[in-house]
């Protein structure tokens, strides 16, 4: 658990810039699972992590397909944003 909030940290900061206010929101952060890549789910409420559902995954960015019920599209399309903070992380 602490390397994924660590992950959300780095996405977090890569989207407000560091040390910068985080707005209120459901977020879809890139991630790397043992089936492909996928997006864990975080809620930030009031600069915090909020919400019972943080950290599940999902196959898409609008977090829509569930990464536990539903098997690998292989055809979703991300955004430049996730894209570009893959690249980030694989360059770590």
């Amino acid at each position: 658990m602490l390397s994924e909030m660590k992950q959300v940290k780095r996405f977090l900061g890569a989207k407000f810039g560091c040390g910068e206010p985080i707005q209120d929101g459901v977020y879809a952060v890139p991630t790397e699972t043992s089936k492909g890549n996928a997006f864990m789910r975080m809620e930030i409420v009031n600069g915090n992590p909020a919400g019972k559902d943080n950290f599940k995954l999902f196959w898409d960015d609008e977090l829509s397909l569930s990464w536990y019920d539903t098997p690998n599209p292989n055809y979703t399309k991300e955004s430049d944003f996730a894209i570009a903070f893959r690249q980030l992380e694989a360059c770590r």
